[in-house]
């Protein structure tokens, strides 16, 4: 995969329940700000092909993996989720994140993330490769896998 030349930006607001009783973005609301930003970009990145009924491939995640940063205190302003693809198999594709105080190289980084997707069949129940149409997209958005604290060795 190409180094990417910058990360896509979505913009996540967060809500009052997001918080814990800590007075912080609980850990697991992270994972429903990356499917949030993951929707989005999904859909703006195939807006131009034909895909599912809901205008993105059927996509199944097969693993998700988050990294905790700091604490997110929830804020009025959107929170922006960096997210790019940082690996491309046959049916199955890697998505990196970096959830960010905001679009600047300095901005403080609160947790960092990747998820496996899996294009499916919901008629057969069974995996398929990624469309020939879909795979020029999502090497646009392509980029290194995130780093992240504990990997096995020999993963990137």
């Amino acid at each position: 995969m190409a180094a990417r030349p910058r990360p896509y930006y979505v913009d996540v607001p967060l809500r009052w329940s997001d918080m814990d009783a800590l007075g912080h973005v609980n850990n697991v609301q992270f994972l429903r700000l990356l499917e949030e930003a993951r929707v989005i970009a999904f859909s703006q990145w195939f807006a131009s092909v034909e895909t599912g009924p809901d205008g993105r491939p059927p996509l199944l995640i097969a693993r998700a993996e988050v990294d905790y940063l700091r604490q997110l205190h929830w804020r009025k302003e959107p929170i922006v989720v960096a997210i790019w693809v940082s690996h491309l198999a046959g049916a199955s594709f890697d998505t990196s994140y970096e959830v960010r105080s905001s679009r600047e190289p300095d901005a403080e980084i609160y947790a960092v993330g990747e998820t496996t997707q899996v294009v499916f069949d919901l008629e057969t129940q069974r995996p398929v490769r990624i469309a020939a149409e879909h795979r020029p997209l999502l090497e646009a958005h392509s980029g290194e896998p995130v780093r992240m604290k504990r990997r096995p060795k020999g993963h990137a």
